[in-house]
């Protein structure tokens, strides 16, 4: 058992907690943040395993890479607003300065979902799609659609 990320998700839902009860008016509620940081953590394990990547890093990222709207409590320009949340939780971790600013960066881009980024944003924006999608939301725009497509291919799913 990983107790190290057990640990983290548990800073990351009292977080979350104390946002939610600052915050009346959100896009999308505390529950849900709750739910899609774990599940895409965990996606997000299974591809950078797939992928040969750091499977540890690669959770945490997923897992904060909504930061930016738990504390504006609003979608838009989420991602570079979640620089600095982010920069400040993981400023308690061990994790090393390299896997840090991986993730920082995997953040504040993982909404350019037409853009082709670093291996752990690629992770981050396919864990994204893939639980979105999951969960039941419409994908609309193409590179979302083609992002989609292209994620459940790499594994092995069939639409």
């Amino acid at each position: 058992m990983n107790w190290q990320f057990i640990n983290d998700l548990q800073d990351i839902y009292s977080l979350l907690d104390e946002i939610g009860a600052q915050t009346a008016e959100r896009d999308y509620p505390i529950l849900w943040e709750k739910i899609h940081a774990t599940s895409c953590a965990q996606i997000g394990r299974m591809l950078a395993e797939k992928r040969g990547l750091d499977v540890e890093g690669a959770a945490l990222a997923c897992a904060l890479h909504d930061i930016g709207r738990w504390f504006s409590g609003r979608q838009n320009e989420h991602a570079p607003k979640g620089e600095e949340p982010v920069r400040a939780f993981l400023s308690q971790r061990a994790e090393t300065k390299e896997t840090k600013e991986l993730i920082i960066q995997a953040v504040i881009n993982h909404s350019k979902k037409e853009e082709v980024g670093s291996p752990l944003e690629e992770i981050v924006k396919d864990a994204d799609i893939l639980d979105c999608h999951w969960y039941g939301q419409d994908m609309t725009k193409p590179f979302h659609i083609a992002r989609l497509r292209k994620a459940l291919e790499d594994l092995n799913i069939q639409t």
